[in-house]
């Protein structure tokens, strides 16, 4: 306890009545600021004193009715821990003193050898040794607490002895080795550290140490904890010189940094991975600043696409990409990430650096690039699927157009064939029996010879009207089949026109055909022997008809006089086959010139139509 400003209190312990008087003018007689003073003669009462009273110094006689010895101030000593305790005894036992000093005393004095001048510099020097041990207690608590709360492992190398102290459990609890305040085992440290570091970090060590200027040495490496497994670690110690600059000590610490290491290594991995997937990928991509719209990274992917150098690409602002005048709504939504949506869900355009305009498609999301908040970009030019699109589009319209063009004619051409079979052929012989009847009901004579002509007729008109509508109406191929609706419109023909028509029909399950389809292989085969009766004078017609791998193949060839296929044709007959063809995903192969005669070959998908 520190002296007051009121002076120096001081506890005399001593049953000797003489010795307490003599005690007690050797202190009168010194220098000292003497404050308050009470004697005690027994323990129990110095204690008591003790727990009531500020007390600055003990004078501790050994020989006490309750206590004797060393044992003396062992009582005493729980109660004077921050108070300084002179021994004061008769027995000359040098033993004895360094015991007492030993257990804590500030100070030994046989008693009749020491005057006041004595007493006074042995109650200085107490008092001082006191403080500083006092101080050092406080340093020590300190530095343990600090040893405490802190993660790192606190070690102690004498240089002088090569000997390594821990300071706490750190170690134990960092590496599991079961060393707490104590020195390591020899060469613990450089067995632990792993080979593929030991060389470098006990080489920067060494070097560190001998160059004896730098008072910081500081490293990470690997060390072997107690289980096998290797830990990452952050050492730094600090080198402590003597007074003729040789160095003596180094104190340093050990800090755990696995996880962190591990964290940087993911970090480091991902990065890798991001940068292989931004570099590298087939896609114009790049980053730039969401406020000032500068475009900060750039692929390589986007230099070739748009033809700027990296250098010219990173002058650019997203603003920079687009058409003069164009993509205000554009550049309003990148500085907003609430729309990013209506970026990526319409076209936009942008410009090389020809010129040349793009359309393009973006995707955009937002990343954290070095502490800046920015948006990178994947554009996808369209430019050439919108115009394959727009082109396939027109030709589906013209396509279509041409179907309708097609079926119109036939439409037309089958009117004005029907109109012309029922004007010149049934209307006048409707004509002719109307006549035979009027003069049949006028005159009596002719009569029955009349109207035998006027049936005949009849018959007649009703033999073409059945002819006609054969032509006209589909046949019922669900109650033929298609093989002997073929033989029907074959045997028809060959009754009106003596030509020669072979048909080979193989592996058509009709069972599995849609009726349009079986419809439509009849009007093909239908259209293409009208062709031949008008325009071929042909003599002899092969038809094939063949189904394999869901595919129906169909064969028309004839040895009429043959045509050119390439000169524009007035009929509409091979052009109603294609656009039957087309209907079912099929295709038209003709093969004619002038004089070869005519091979049609049909292939159609025999399962449901395209989508």
């Amino acid at each position: 306890m520190q002296k007051t400003n009121n002076g120096l209190n001081i506890l005399t312990v001593e049953d000797n009545p003489a010795d307490l008087f003599f005690i007690e003018q050797l202190l009168q007689g010194s220098r000292l600021e003497l404050g308050k003073r009470w004697s005690a003669d027994r323990i129990r009462m110095a204690i008591d004193l003790l727990e009531n009273e500020e007390v600055h110094l003990v004078l501790l006689d050994l020989s006490l009715p309750d206590s004797f010895g060393i044992n003396t101030f062992l009582l005493l000593k729980p109660f004077v821990q921050r108070v300084p305790v002179i021994i004061l005894t008769g027995m000359p036992d040098m033993n004895l003193a360094l015991e007492a000093i030993k257990e804590g005393a500030q100070d030994y004095l046989v008693k009749g050898e020491f005057n006041e001048k004595l007493l006074a510099k042995s109650i200085q020097y107490s008092l001082e040794r006191k403080r500083n041990v006092e101080r050092l207690r406080e340093s020590n608590e300190r530095f343990n607490t600090v040893v405490k709360a802190t993660n790192d492992a606190i070690w102690d190398w004498d240089l002088r002895t090569n000997e390594v102290f821990l300071v706490g459990d750190s170690y134990k609890r960092l590496f599991g080795y079961d060393i707490v305040n104590a020195i390591t085992p020899q060469d613990l440290w450089e067995n632990s550290l792993h080979p593929d570091d030991k060389c470098r970090v006990i080489g920067k060590l060494q070097s560190t140490i001998q160059e004896g200027v730098k008072t910081l040495w500081e490293d990470e490496y690997r060390l072997r904890k107690s289980n096998g497994e290797y830990a990452y670690v952050h050492d730094r110690g600090y080198i402590i010189y003597s007074n003729e600059q040789q160095p003596i000590r180094v104190i340093g610490a050990i800090q755990d940094i696995t996880a962190r290491k591990r964290s940087e290594q993911t970090i480091l991995a991902s990065e890798e991975k991001y940068k292989q997937i931004f570099y590298n990928s087939p896609y114009p991509t790049w980053v730039y600043d969401l406020v000032t719209l500068q475009i900060i990274e750039v692929n390589d992917a986007a230099l070739a696409k748009y033809g700027f150098s990296k250098q010219e690409f990173l002058r650019l602002t997203m603003k920079d990409l687009q058409p003069p005048g164009d993509g205000v709504e554009f550049l309003e939504t990148l500085r907003n990430p609430g729309l990013i949506r209506v970026i990526e869900g319409k076209l936009w355009h942008h410009t090389n650096k020809r010129g040349d305009v793009m359309i393009v498609q973006i995707t955009s999301h937002l990343i954290d690039y070095f502490g800046r908040t920015c948006m990178q970009v994947i554009v996808n030019d369209v430019t050439e699927k919108i115009r394959l699109e727009r082109e396939l589009a027109q030709q589906q319209k013209l396509k279509q157009q041409q179907i309708t063009e097609v079926v119109l004619d036939a439409q037309e051409r089958e009117r004005f064939e029907l109109g012309q079979e029922l004007h010149d052929n049934i209307n006048q012989i409707l004509a002719t029996s109307k006549l035979y009847l009027d003069v049949a009901i006028e005159e009596s004579e002719p009569r029955i010879e009349l109207l035998s002509k006027s049936r005949k007729n009849i018959s007649m008109a009703i033999e073409e009207i059945r002819k006609l509508s054969k032509e006209l109406i589909a046949p019922t191929l669900n109650d033929l089949g298609l093989n002997q609706s073929i033989r029907e419109l074959i045997r028809s023909i060959q009754m009106v026109k003596k030509m020669k028509i072979q048909l080979h029909m193989s592996g058509l399950d009709e069972d599995s055909l849609l009726p349009e389809r079986k419809i439509t292989i009849y009007r093909i085969i239908q259209e293409q022997l009208n062709n031949i009766l008008k325009h071929a004078q042909a003599t002899t017609v092969l038809i094939k008809v063949a189904m394999m791998n869901d595919q129906i193949y169909l064969l028309v060839k004839d040895d009429g006089r043959g045509f050119d296929p390439r000169t524009r044709r007035k009929g509409v007959g091979i052009s109603n086959i294609i656009s039957r063809a087309e209907l079912y995903n099929g295709r038209v192969e003709i093969d004619s010139a002038p004089g070869k005669g005519c091979r049609l070959e049909v292939i159609l998908n025999s399962k449901a139509l395209p989508e």
